[in-house]
């Protein structure tokens, strides 16, 4: 385990791998926060792509 300053708030931690100096190191919290927002954008962006489909399938279909 290496010891870091989480890059987002701060705190002092451990991660199981020695960070580059190019990207940030967040904390389990800080990680677990980010991890979540940027899967909500993805899921959000995939669903509407899938509606989109559906939408065109429908209207080939005729249901309305």
């Amino acid at each position: 385990m290496t010891k870091v300053t989480c890059s987002s708030c701060g705190v002092a931690c451990e991660v199981p791998f020695k960070p580059t100096s190019t990207k940030p190191v967040y904390c389990k919290d800080c990680f677990a926060k980010k991890d979540r927002v940027s899967s909500d954008k993805h899921s959000n962006k995939d669903l509407e792509i899938i509606n989109e489909k559906l939408d065109k399938i429908m209207k080939a279909l005729k249901i309305e």
